[in-house]
């Protein structure tokens, strides 16, 4: 048997000890780790654990484990990669702007690159995280955009930070967001659409039902061209393709959405040579945090736009 040590840090203490554990040994099966409990394989301060014990600072873990296993049941992936750019950093936060193409967490092909992954990777090689030393706590989103979506993305880097921003995403509080994009028709009007969202699982789609969840999206015109118009996205609710759905509820799509766009859709992105939809996470504003991230209340940080994006938009500036 091989007896791994770990020590409880800041960022890991105040935690179900299985939860810590699963982290941990983050490729064991939930049925394994509790075996480990039942066979009392997992101790803390050299005494037999329960599940449920709460971790506190410099408590010492012992976890007993077949060492030809160990492989299988704890990994870091490494990528080389890093395809996103830094926005803004300090000791709690990193807010990068994703490109489109990339997922920002694993999908169905576990061996795809992801944004989480680059940046846990990124903060390894820059001494900022220590998995060996942090154990049970991993670096993680605080939210999420869509593979095709580009822009903003804030990751928490201490577990006090990424508790206060799951608060704030999670409650749409304190958090502001805006976005761009390029949607089918003329919109003269600036407008608001409020439509509830319901969420077909086995589809893999989003759309509006009066049983949904509420959902509140606030959009300006910022230019209208021929065929097509530039807004300036708010979101007051944070569901999952919520632009998307409610622009192509107004009837006026994203271009080049092959999900929730149409043939005017389709026909605009083959015009314009749009292999994707244009959606970008272009701003982010914090407010009213009280805790750790108090410092970052009334800051606003911005995510350019990337080359292929500026190029449309001088197109279709110049085919005004």
């Amino acid at each position: 048997m091989l007896m791994i040590q770990v020590k409880i840090t800041k960022n890991d203490q105040n935690k179900r000890l299985d939860n810590f554990i699963r982290k941990y040994l983050n490729q064991a099966p939930l049925s394994y780790i509790y075996k480990l409990f039942r066979k009392k394989d997992i101790k803390v301060n050299k005494k037999p654990a329960k599940p449920d014990y709460i971790t506190k600072l410099d408590d010492e873990i012992t976890i007993y484990v077949k060492e030809e296993s160990l492989h299988e049941i704890k990994e870091i992936k490494n990528t080389n990669k890093k395809e996103f750019d830094i926005i803004y950093e300090d000791e709690n936060i990193l807010i990068v702007n994703k490109p489109i193409n990339l997922l920002v967490h694993e999908g169905n092909d576990d061996n795809e690159d992801t944004l989480i992954n680059q940046v846990i990777n990124y903060l390894i090689e820059t001494k900022q995280y220590n998995p060996n030393v942090e154990n049970g706590f991993v670096p993680a989103l605080a939210h999420r955009i869509d593979r095709n979506t580009s822009g903003l993305v804030v990751i928490g880097k201490t577990n006090l930070a990424l508790q206060e921003l799951f608060e704030a995403f999670s409650n749409h509080e304190n958090v502001k967001k805006q976005y761009l994009c390029l949607v089918v028709g003329i919109i003269k009007e600036d407008g608001i659409v409020e439509a509830p969202l319901k969420k077909d699982e086995n589809k893999k789609l989003v759309f509006v039902d009066k049983n949904g969840l509420y959902a509140k999206t606030i959009y300006h015109v910022l230019q209208t061209y021929d065929d097509c118009s530039l807004l300036e996205i708010q979101l007051v609710t944070g569901r999952t393709h919520q632009i998307r759905v409610h622009m192509n509820y107004i009837h006026h799509p994203l271009l080049g959405d092959k999900k929730y766009g149409n043939e005017m859709a389709d026909k605009l992105a083959k015009k314009y040579k749009l292999k994707n939809y244009f959606l970008h996470a272009k701003q982010i504003t914090f407010t009213n945090f009280s805790k750790t991230l108090a410092y970052l209340n009334n800051k606003t940080f911005v995510a350019p736009l990337y080359e292929w994006q500026k190029q449309l938009l001088d197109r279709l500036n110049k085919e005004e």
